[in-house]
C-alpha cells in the first residue's frame, strides 16, 4: 500500500501531506494506512468525515481513475468489515481517547474535527436558553421600525434576535440583510437596560468595507438619541482581527481562557466560515454575549472543511415550537403559523429565520429568474436563457476561439465609459466609480478560461486599441487606469483582502493606487504596494460578499471540479441589473445540476434537544 500511495502523490490523486499522515498512522497495516490517507486527502475537499460507506462501496479519493482503484482492491484482497478492522487499532477510538482516528456511529473523523463538531454543538445547545421578553416594550419598538401592517420576515428576525441568545437569519441576495443588520443594532440599542457594546465582523476584508458603509446609514439619527449613538459599533473588523490572530502561529488572542468583551456580536457572510472557525468564535465569546449569524446559505461553501450556515438551513422549513412561536407572534402582532408539527422541531429550529422577500429584484427580474431555476434545478428556464429571453440576461455561447476573442472584444468595451473619465483626468473617485459599475467574473485562477490569462488577454486587446500605454517598474507592467486588487489584509496601509483600487498618477507624478473607501480616497504609492493582482477579472471566489451594478460571468469551456451549483448561483447573483454570461451551453447546465455533496455536521437532533 505505500508504495501505491506514492505513485498516487505522483499521479496527483492525493497531496504529499495525505501520504505522510497514512505512513504516521501506520507503517503496516494497510487497511489502517489507506483509511487515514482518504480521512485526510477528504478533508481538503470540505468533508468533516467519511461514513462507512465511503469505503464498502469503493469511493477512494472519489477518483474515477477505476485502475487505481482496481489495484487498491487488489491488494486489499479480501472483503472486509470496515468497523471492525478499526476498533482493532490503538489509532482508532470513539473519541473517548485522543486518537488521530474517531470511529462514532459509523463516521470516520480526524480527531480535530470531531471534537470541534461536538464542541459547536455542545455549544449550540447550551447557548438555546430563552431570554425574558417584555411583551408590550419590544412590541412598541418593533412596531416602530417596521410600521406596515402586512406580515415582514424581516420583523421577525429582529424580534428573535431579541429573545434568543443565538440566531441565524438566511436569505438570498435583495432579501434585505442589510436592512435587518441596521434595525437589528436599533433594536438592540433601544431595548438595553444599560450601555451595550456590539461589535461587527465578517471573514473578509471586502465584506467588513460594506458593514462600515452600514454604520454610516442615517437611519440612526431617526430612531437613535445622541446618547444612543454612543452605543454603536465603532468599526466592522475581520474574524481574524476580532479572535487576534497571529500570523506565524495562527493561534487566536481570544480564546476560552481570554474572552471578548462583548455584549452582541453580529458575522454577516456567515457561509464562508468553517468549523474550526466557528469552534474558535464560540470558544472566544463569553455565555453572555449575543450571537447573530447572517448569510446566503446557497453561496460558496467555506475553503476548508464545515459549514454550519447550510447545516443550519437544513431545519429552516421546521418551524417553531409553541413557546417561540407564541413569543414572536406577541412582539410582532403576526400570525406566523397554523400548525406545528413538534415531532419535527428541535431546539436549533427556534434560531433560525429565513428572510424570503426580494427587494433587490422584481419576480420578473432576469437574475430573480435565473438564480432561482439555479436554486430549483428549472431546467426549462436554461433555454430561455440560450435564447437569450430573459431580462437583462445575456448568453454568449464560447465554443470556438473566434467566439473566445470575442469575448475579450465584448468586455474591453465595457470599460469604454471608464477609460474616458481617464482621458478626461476627472476626479479620481468619479474614475473608482465608473470602474465599479461592471466587474468581469470568472471561475478558475489558470488557464484560457482562468483570471490571471483573461487579465493579460483584456490587457493585450486594450493596448491593441490604444487604450492602454505600458511602462515597466521592476520587471512589472504598469499603466495609468490598471485595476489592482488586494490579496492579504494590511492594516497598516487600510486595505484589505478584496480591495480594488485604480491605478493613478498623483500630483506631484508618483504612480500610486487609489482605493474608494467609505467615501475617501487612500492613495498608496505602488512602491510600497504588497501582495495585489490585476483586477478586470476576478474569480467568483474573491466576488463572494461583494455587489456590482453589472457583472460579465466566464465559464470555462471543459468541466471541473471547482463547477457546481453554488459557485455559479453565487457568480450571477452578484450582479445588481445587467448579467452577461459566456460560457458553453452543456458545462452551463452541467454547472446548475451538479451539487456539491459534502459530509457536514451530523444529525443536529442527537444533540440538542
Amino acid at each position: 500500500m505505500t508504495s501505491l500511495l506514492k505513485k498516487a502523490v505522483i499521479m496527483k490523486i492525493i497531496r504529499p501531506i495525505d501520504f505522510y499522515f497514512s505512513q504516521f498512522i501506520s507503517k503496516k497495516n494497510t487497511i489502517l494506512m489507506l483509511v487515514a490517507a482518504c480521512v485526510s486527502y477528504e478533508n481538503k475537499n470540505g468533508h468533516i468525515f467519511l461514513p462507512i460507506e465511503y469505503f464498502e462501496k469503493n469511493h477512494f479519493f472519489s477518483t474515477t481513475n477505476t485502475k487505481f482503484i482496481q489495484k487498491i482492491l487488489n491488494i486489499l484482497e479480501k472483503k472486509i468489515n470496515w468497523l471492525e478492522e478499526l476498533l482493532q487499532h490503538n489509532s482508532v477510538s470513539n473519541g473517548s481517547d485522543s486518537t488521530p482516528l474517531v470511529l462514532f456511529k459509523k463516521k470516520i473523523y480526524l480527531y480535530k474535527m470531531w471534537k470541534s463538531e461536538i464542541n459547536i454543538l455542545k455549544f449550540l445547545n447550551e447557548k438555546n436558553k430563552n431570554k425574558k421578553v417584555h411583551n408590550k416594550k419590544f412590541s412598541k419598538i418593533l412596531d416602530n421600525l417596521f410600521p406596515e401592517k402586512f406580515k415582514n420576515t424581516q420583523k421577525i428576525a429582529v424580534a428573535l434576535t431579541l429573545i434568543k441568545n443565538i440566531t441565524f437569519i438566511i436569505g438570498g441576495p435583495g432579501t434585505g440583510k442589510t436592512t435587518t443588520i441596521l434595525k437589528i443594532i436599533i433594536a438592540l440599542i433601544k431595548t438595553a437596560k444599560k450601555s451595550i457594546k456590539i461589535q461587527l465582523s465578517a471573514p473578509t476584508g471586502k465584506a467588513t468595507t460594506r458593514l462600515n458603509e452600514i454604520i454610516e446609514n442615517n437611519i440612526f439619527d431617526i430612531y437613535l438619541s445622541q446618547k444612543e449613538k454612543t452605543y454603536l459599533p465603532c468599526s466592522a473588523i475581520t474574524i481574524h482581527q476580532l479572535l487576534g490572530f497571529q500570523k506565524i502561529s495562527q493561534k487566536s488572542f481570544f480564546n476560552k481562557n481570554n474572552r471578548l468583551n462583548l455584549d452582541v456580536l453580529i458575522i454577516d457572510e456567515t457561509s464562508m466560515i468553517d468549523i474550526l472557525m466557528i469552534e474558535k468564535i464560540f470558544d472566544a465569546v463569553s455565555k453572555n454575549t449575543k450571537l447573530i449569524f447572517i448569510g446566503d446559505h446557497n453561496q460558496l461553501c467555506p475553503i476548508d472543511a464545515g459549514s454550519i450556515l447550510k447545516s443550519i438551513a437544513r431545519y429552516s422549513n421546521n418551524g417553531y415550537n409553541y413557546k417561540t412561536l407564541l413569543n414572536l407572534e406577541k412582539l410582532t402582532n403576526y400570525k406566523i403559523a397554523n400548525k406545528i408539527n413538534e415531532n419535527k422541531i428541535n431546539s436549533i429550529n427556534n434560531n433560525i429565520c429565513i428572510l424570503k422577500k426580494n427587494y433587490r429584484f422584481k419576480k420578473n427580474s432576469g437574475i430573480y429568474i435565473l438564480s432561482n431555476a439555479i436554486s430549483n434545478k428549472k431546467i426549462n428556464i436554461f433555454e430561455e436563457l440560450f435564447n437569450n429571453s430573459i431580462q437583462n440576461v445575456f448568453f454568449y455561447e464560447i465554443n470556438s476561439m473566434e467566439n473566445y476573442q470575442k469575448m475579450i472584444e465584448n468586455i474591453s468595451l465595457n470599460y469604454k465609459k471608464f477609460w474616458e473619465k481617464i482621458y478626461k483626468k476627472e476626479k479620481i473617485q468619479n474614475i473608482i466609480e465608473t470602474f465599479q459599475y461592471h466587474q468581469v467574473l470568472c471561475v478558475l485562477r489558470d488557464g484560457i478560461f482562468g483570471a490571471n490569462i483573461l487579465n493579460k488577454k483584456i490587457e493585450e486587446e486594450m493596448y491593441k486599441k490604444d487604450m492602454i500605454k505600458y511602462f515597466y517598474i521592476n520587471n512589472k507592467i504598469w499603466y495609468v487606469g490598471k485595476p489592482i486588487m488586494i490579496n492579504s489584509n494590511n492594516q497598516l496601509l487600510d486595505v484589505f483582502n478584496g480591495n480594488i483600487g485604480i491605478t493613478n498618477m498623483s500630483n506631484k507624478g508618483v504612480l500610486q493606487v487609489s482605493f474608494l473607501k467609505e467615501k475617501n480616497i487612500i492613495n498608496i504609492p505602488i512602491n510600497i504596494l504588497r501582495n495585489y493582482e490585476t483586477a478586470w477579472v476576478i474569480t467568483v471566489h474573491k466576488a463572494q460578499g461583494s455587489e456590482f451594478m453589472n457583472t460579465s460571468l466566464i465559464l470555462p469551456n471543459v468541466d471541473s471540479n471547482i463547477l457546481n451549483k453554488d459557485v455559479l448561483y453565487t457568480g450571477i447573483t452578484r450582479s445588481r441589473n445587467i448579467l452577461n454570461i459566456f460560457s458553453n451551453k452543456k458545462i452551463f447546465i452541467k454547472t446548475a445540476l451538479k451539487n456539491i455533496k459534502k459530509n457536514n455536521f451530523i444529525e443536529m437532533n442527537n444533540f440538542l434537544e
